[in-house]
């Protein structure tokens, strides 16, 4: 029994390289879908009709943009009608609340598409479902804190009788090591292949990592912003014996600040570029940008001071490190409510840093 699972889809209109296309549709947004789409072809060779989403479907939290919501409708009726059916948890960006509740459920609305074939369920409580094969999908929607996913995970262990060797669980919570570019927080691979289910498939960390003791990060679907620079997008395809990740065909989000000139080639075209360097005139900057261009850069990005300008040199120079800077005042100016996880401010923060610094040309 093949099965498709894909994380952080974060539906959204975006402005970094994006514009409407000529359906009107932001043409960020239709690649987005049309990787759903891809997601579902991949499956129906496979004779699989199963589709599970482990979070972060939408990505504005606590509001739901039309221009958003009817090409994303439009998609999944279209994966529906195909006869499959798709399995979803909300994720922290699926919510305005911070736990998982249906009332502030923005996917909830995805329920109530009516097509002949497939069906669309968001499981807002952990439930377990009774597969064909004999095994088990346990669906475990966002939980605000470690501690509580954790006693719900155990929860299910000590209580409901399911044969764990069987079971493949699907949360929405990031693991220690999966990005380089966040501090560890204590969830770890360990822990969570600890509980002794057959697999545990994670979303919320945006980048595919196979840990080989039954955890898996799933990966977003596709790159989204900067901070997805080096990270594996896409889906997996996945039966009893085996996963198969199955890398986005959409465009990536690639640095080629340490490249050499020649290699640029080999990079830039149909993704989004960016280049930060030394100090460069405006005329340096525009030629730099056009070159990279007629590499078929679809977007670009030019990261440097100007020549002019010594103050700017050095505010450039201490970029690089304004993720670790950024993480260390998080940490000195802990947030007034209990409830809200350091982790997912730094995480915000630092995906709001990559969006501001990219220079559409």
């Amino acid at each position: 029994m093949t099965f498709a699972i894909l994380s952080d889809i974060h539906a959204h209109a975006w402005t970094v390289f994006g514009k409407p296309g000529p359906d009107g549709v932001n043409n960020r947004l239709s690649i987005i879908l049309a990787e759903i789409e891809r997601a579902a072809d991949e499956l129906v060779l496979r004779n699989g009709d199963t589709m599970v989403i482990a979070g972060d479907i939408l990505h504005t939290r606590g509001t739901i943009d039309p221009e958003v919501l009817n090409p994303l409708r439009a998609c999944f009726e279209r994966v529906l009608s195909r006869g499959i059916t798709v399995l979803a948890i909300p994720g922290n960006h699926d919510l305005k609340s911070a736990e998982t509740s249906e009332l502030a459920s923005a996917i909830q609305n995805l329920e109530q598409i009516g097509v002949s074939g497939g069906s669309f369920t968001v499981f807002n409580k952990t439930t377990a479902l009774a597969q064909p094969d004999g095994s088990t999908f346990l669906m475990v929607p966002w939980h605000n804190t470690q501690a509580g996913l954790l006693a719900a995970l155990q929860d299910v262990v000590d209580n409901w009788g399911l044969d764990l060797a069987k079971t493949d669980v699907f949360i929405h919570a990031g693991i220690d090591g999966v990005l380089s570019n966040m501090p560890a927080h204590g969830m770890n691979h360990v822990k969570l292949g600890a509980f002794g289910f057959r697999r545990v498939f994670s979303g919320h960390y945006h980048n595919h990592k196979d840990f080989g003791n039954g955890v898996v990060s799933i990966g977003a679907t596709t790159h989204q912003n900067w901070g997805d620079v080096g990270t594996r997008a896409g889906f997996i395809l996945a039966d009893a014996g085996k996963i198969e990740f199955m890398p986005a065909q959409s465009p990536s989000f690639i640095d080629i600040s340490a490249l050499q000139p020649t290699d640029w080639p080999m990079v830039a075209g149909g993704n989004y570029v960016r280049y930060r360097g030394a100090s460069m005139t405006g005329d340096q900057v525009v030629e730099l940008r056009q070159h990279l261009h007629d590499m078929g850069a679809l977007g670009v990005s030019v990261e440097a001071p100007r020549a002019s300008s010594v103050s700017r040199s050095t505010a450039v120079h201490q970029a690089r490190t304004t993720e670790e800077s950024i993480d260390a005042f998080v940490r000195d100016v802990p947030p007034a409510d209990p409830a809200v996880k350091i982790e997912d401010v730094v995480r915000r923060s630092i995906e709001i840093l990559n969006e501001s610094q990219a220079v559409a040309a």
